[in-house]
């Protein structure tokens, strides 16, 4: 995506149609919800909702982290006071039914 000029309220833009798909909240230009939405010349993307959603991402990004490692010690510490089952061996059948 390029700033190709101004205006008194923001800026003109120059970019491909999977740039415009994605800041639009698809996932590219080959996404049915893209075609869908018919976008044109003229057409106003908000990706105001994208953007805050991807924010809203980031910023909990950390606690995410933290939350996978707790679970990782939970599920250790569930491991490890399992008792240890041990299963007896079959013999072997043979044909006939002999063991």
């Amino acid at each position: 995506m390029k700033i190709i000029g101004a205006t008194k309220d923001g800026y003109l833009v120059q970019m491909s149609e999977d740039e415009a798909a994605k800041a639009a909240g698809c996932y590219g230009k080959y996404s049915d919800e893209w075609r869908k939405m018919g976008v044109g010349v003229g057409s106003e993307i908000r990706f105001t909702a994208a953007m805050e959603y991807h924010t809203r991402v980031r910023d909990h990004q950390e606690s995410a982290r933290k939350s996978a490692g707790i679970l990782r010690a939970l599920a250790d510490m569930l491991e490890g006071s399992l008792p240890e089952v041990i299963i007896p061996e079959f013999p072997e059948i043979k044909e006939g039914g002999d063991v």
